[in-house]
């Protein structure tokens, strides 16, 4: 077996490990370089920038700023649902606005930024979130301060 073949496949298992944890990590992140980028390559479009922007509150309202679960017909909505329904949402409606060209560069270039980000960007140096803190048993109970001889 030829020895630079494993390397390749340890380094390729390692950096899809990076972008799965990546693209969970910064899921939010990700969604707003996107948004941004698309918002730049509409500059020259007044009507489309106007789908755009009626586009983007929705995205705020339905996406970055809920505290609570989205809930519809008495159902929890995952927020990758939400965050894939409302990409679609945006690109369809700025499709009918007849920018179809600038979407799809825009988008590639948001998507190649993501990817070399989520690639590169190693995730041992993350914060924990709640549940992989708990697993390690790395979370105080009941707030009480950890014993200390004097």
């Amino acid at each position: 077996m030829d020895i630079s073949l494993e390397i390749l496949k340890l380094r390729y298992a390692e950096a899809m490990s990076r972008i799965r944890h990546n693209l969970n990590h910064f899921r939010f992140n990700y969604a707003l370089i996107v948004i941004f980028i698309l918002f730049c390559s509409l500059i020259y479009h007044p009507i489309s920038m106007i789908v755009f922007l009626i586009t983007f509150a929705a995205w705020f309202i339905l996406y970055f700023f809920r505290d609570n679960p989205l809930v519809v017909f008495n159902n929890v909505v995952d927020d990758r649902i939400v965050l894939v329904g409302m990409s679609l949402i945006t690109v369809v409606a700025l499709a009918y606005t007849h920018v179809g060209l600038n979407v799809l560069v825009a988008l590639i270039i948001g998507f190649l930024m993501i990817s070399v980000h989520a690639v590169f960007r190693g995730y041992e140096d993350l914060f924990l979130d709640e549940s992989e803190a708990a697993e390690d048993g790395l979370l105080s109970v009941g707030g009480e301060q950890p014993y200390r001889p004097n």
